[in-house]
C-alpha cells in the first residue's frame, strides 16, 4: 500500500500547486484520502471490489453525517479519475452508494441586522481598528456575494475602478468577473484603490492593522465585534453575508443564472438552495399581510 500512499501525496501536491485549490479544500481531500488509504491497507489488493467495500464501510459509519460521506466518496472518485481512469470507471460505472443529505438552508441576516452591522463599521462611527477597510470589505461581500477567501486574495490589479469590475479567482482556480452595481460601494472602492496608487498591481488589496495582508480570520473577528456592538443575538459569519446577498438578489427578481455566475457556482443546483430561502421569505410576507383577514 506504499504505492497508494505515494499516489495520494502526489495528488495532494497537484491539487495545491497545479489546480491551486484552497487550503481548506486541499486539507479536506488529504484527510479523506488518508482515511481511504488506511481502510485499503486492510485489503489484500487494490481493485474495484476492495474499493467498493472500503467506500461502503465509510458510508455505513454512523460517526459520519450524510454530507461528510458524500464528500469522502467524491474525494476518492476525483483521486481515482486522475491517477487511474480505468479503475475509476470500473469502480463507479455500475455502482453507487445512495446517500441522501438533509436539506440545510443557508443562514441569512435580517435586513435590519445587516444594516446595523454596515452602519456600525462605517468610517467615523466605529472604534474598531481599521474600520474603514472593514466597512469596505463587508460592503463588497454584501454587494457581490464574494467568499471571504476570495476577498482576502484580491490584488490591487484585480480591480477596475472605472467600471466597478473585479477579477476574482474562486474555487478550483476558476476565474470570473463580478460587478459592483451599487454606486456608493463602487465609489468607496475606487477611492480606496486610489489611495494605494503607490503600490504595485500585484500587492494585496486589503491589509490588517499591522499592514499584513488581510486574512479570513481577521475579517471574521472584526465582523464578530461589529455584530456584538449591534447587539445581534446570534453568531454572524462572513459567509452569511454571501448567503444574504444571494437571497436578496433572487428576491429582487434577478435571474438565477446571473446569480450563479456572480457567486461562481459550478452548478446551478448549488444556487437553487437560495430559492428555498426566498420561498420561506415569501411565505412569511404573505402570512404577515394576510389579505383575507378582513373577510374571515
Amino acid at each position: 500500500m506504499l504505492e497508494l500512499a505515494h499516489l495520494i501525496d502526489q495528488y495532494i501536491k497537484r491539487c495545491r500547486n497545479v489546480r491551486r485549490l484552497s487550503d481548506h479544500t486541499t486539507s479536506a481531500y488529504e484527510v479523506d484520502l488518508k482515511q481511504f488509504s488506511a481502510q485499503m491497507a486492510r485489503q489484500t489488493e487494490v481493485g474495484p471490489a476492495a474499493i467498493r467495500a472500503c467506500l461502503t464501510g465509510i458510508a455505513e459509519n454512523q460517526e459520519f453525517s450524510p454530507r461528510t460521506v458524500k464528500r469522502k466518496i467524491a474525494s476518492v472518485r476525483a483521486f481515482l479519475r486522475v491517477t487511474d481512469e480505468r479503475l475509476a470507471f470500473e469502480v463507479f460505472s455500475s455502482w453507487k452508494v445512495s446517500v441522501r443529505a438533509p436539506l440545510k438552508l443557508p443562514r441569512t441576516l435580517e435586513s435590519s441586522d445587516l444594516l446595523a452591522i454596515l452602519r456600525g463599521g462605517a468610517p467615523g462611527t466605529s472604534a474598531l481598528v481599521g474600520h474603514s477597510t472593514t466597512h469596505l470589505c463587508l460592503s463588497l461581500m454584501t454587494a457581490t456575494g464574494l467568499r471571504v477567501s476570495e476577498l482576502c486574495s484580491l490584488r490591487i490589479g484585480s480591480v477596475r475602478p472605472q467600471t466597478g469590475e473585479i477579477m476574482v479567482t474562486g474555487k478550483g482556480a476558476r476565474e470570473r468577473v463580478v460587478v459592483v452595481a451599487n454606486m456608493k460601494v463602487r465609489k468607496l472602492l475606487a477611492d480606496y484603490v486610489k489611495e494605494l496608487s503607490s503600490h504595485g498591481i500585484d500587492s494585496p488589496l486589503f491589509y490588517n492593522a499591522r499592514r499584513h495582508p488581510m486574512t479570513p480570520q481577521c475579517l471574521r473577528l472584526r465582523l464578530h465585534a461589529l455584530a456584538k456592538r449591534a447587539r445581534i443575538g446570534r453568531a454572524v459569519t462572513p459567509h452569511m453575508l454571501r448567503h444574504t446577498a444571494a437571497t436578496l438578489l433572487l428576491e429582487s427578481g434577478v435571474d438565477i443564472r446571473f446569480v450563479q455566475r456572480l457567486l461562481g457556482h459550478a452548478s446551478i443546483s448549488t444556487t437553487q438552495i437560495y430559492t428555498h430561502v426566498s420561498d420561506k421569505a415569501l411565505r412569511g410576507a404573505l402570512e404577515r399581510a394576510d389579505v383575507m383577514k378582513a373577510f374571515a
